[in-house]
């Protein structure tokens, strides 16, 4: 088969999808119309074209030629991309990402992360995907709910950067205390965790590997002062030295009040690190929060396309790896545009050249006086076309009125009968 225009986007942006054992011709032997990269890349388009079931998938591919050349296929059914999405293997998925991880450092290996004294931080959270009620046979955490957890690892290489580096999935009744330790790692990065996470015997084994850690802990947290601080920050009630009980270790102890009047208690074994950098290194823990947010409203995360297990999992990594190509495409062509700007663009430039994109993006813009005082004007007379409708206009503050003009009755009524009593 002819090989598509290189220049296309949607070509450029699976560019940089990494080749390895999913396109083994000897892993897809016995595959007939679809090899199992093709598979991931029909995926990955999905979210792209936001096409939302497997009908519109196989829909949208059959009226894009370029991308059936790009995927080696000349005809498929939509219930073949189901089985074919539960028979990939689930590691060699998740090797996809490990491997874009390492494309994405070659892109910011000189990042010195938000702050130079910190270095770049890593944060782990998970978020929960609620799942359909015919889910409730295995992913159960009540008799009428559902649903599976994302244990993320993300890195902020800098204040506009965030990348997935790791991710492993659960069912929904999995403590985030016991998947953590499948995604961190003695990297001398500094891991940023909320509560959940505050585990004594985790803490312990990360001590022992010397993982740099910051974590959240509980108002309830047992643990035995060793000595105490003046603290420098007035927000700032404790700063101490304590011993969790489960290591000869110190760690720092910082138990401060947010403008909201919310008390949060930290643990760190960053002895060194002054108050202000462990307060504004925890703040960046909302990094990830805005990720899960980003990667819910944009990736369609919680739309499920099997409902077989194997099947739900590939398709969260499959989701990780096209936040992570548009995050490498972004870094390659547009670095100081945000994310959002640069996808939803991407999205329309398709299936037209690179070319094309780039000029958009370079477009000279119009300066702008900013805003300006809009004048008083008359308020404009609305035309209802009373010619071709029958039109009886009335507004929104009516009813409003009338509500209100109801309540004050109801309440003279009320008083009047309290002073006959």
């Amino acid at each position: 088969m002819k090989s598509v225009n290189q220049n296309l986007v949607f070509r450029q942006f699976l560019s940089n999808l990494p080749t390895n054992i999913l396109a083994c011709p000897l892993m897809n032997y016995d595959a007939r119309k679809l090899t199992d990269l093709a598979i991931v890349k029909i995926f990955i388009m999905a979210s792209l074209c936001k096409w939302d079931s497997l009908r519109k998938i196989e829909t949208g591919i059959r009226s894009k030629k370029a991308f059936l050349k790009e995927i080696e296929a000349e005809s498929f059914s939509y219930a073949q991309l189901s089985r074919r999405l539960i028979g990939l293997n689930t590691a060699d998925v998740a090797d996809l990402l490990g491997r874009l991880a390492q494309h994405y450092w070659s892109l910011k290996g000189n990042a010195k992360g938000l702050n130079a004294n910190v270095g770049p931080i890593r944060i782990i959270d998970g978020t929960y995907i609620k799942l359909p009620n015919n889910a409730l046979n295995w992913t159960a955490i009540s008799k009428d709910s559902c649903g599976i957890k994302l244990h993320v690892r993300i890195v902020v290489a800098s204040a506009n950067s965030v990348f997935p580096e790791k991710m492993i999935p659960s069912t929904g009744n999995v403590a985030d205390s016991d998947a953590v330790n499948h995604i961190i790692d003695a990297d001398g990065a500094l891991y940023i965790m909320d509560r959940g996470y505050a585990n004594k015997t985790k803490m312990g084994g990360w001590m022992e590997r010397n993982v740099k850690f910051l974590v959240r802990a509980r108002k309830n947290f047992r643990m035995e002062t060793l000595r105490s601080f003046e603290p420098t920050l007035p927000n700032v009630q404790k700063n101490e030295l304590v011993s969790i009980l489960t290591r000869e270790e110190p760690v720092r102890y910082i138990e401060f009040t947010d403008d909201k009047g919310i008390t949060f208690h930290l643990l760190t074994n960053q002895v060194d690190l002054s108050e202000e950098k462990i307060l504004e290194a925890y703040k960046n823990r909302w990094y990830i929060e805005l990720f899960f947010k980003w990667l819910k409203q944009h990736v369609k995360v919680n739309h499920i396309f099997s409902h077989s297990p194997i099947g739900i999992w590939n398709q969260m990594f499959i989701a990780l790896i096209t936040f992570a190509l548009t995050e490498i495409m972004r870094l390659i062509h547009q670095p100081t545009k945000k994310i959002w700007t640069f996808l939803s663009t991407v999205q329309e430039y398709l299936f037209l050249s690179i070319k094309t994109l780039l000029k958009f993006f370079n477009r000279k813009l119009r300066k702008s006086k900013g805003r300006q005082k809009v004048p008083i004007t008359e308020p404009k007379v609305m035309q209802y076309g009373e010619d071709f409708a029958i039109v009886s206009p009335i507004t929104r503050k009516h009813f409003i009125d009338k509500e209100k003009e109801k309540k004050r009755k109801e309440k003279e009524k009320k008083v009047q009968i309290e002073q006959k009593q």
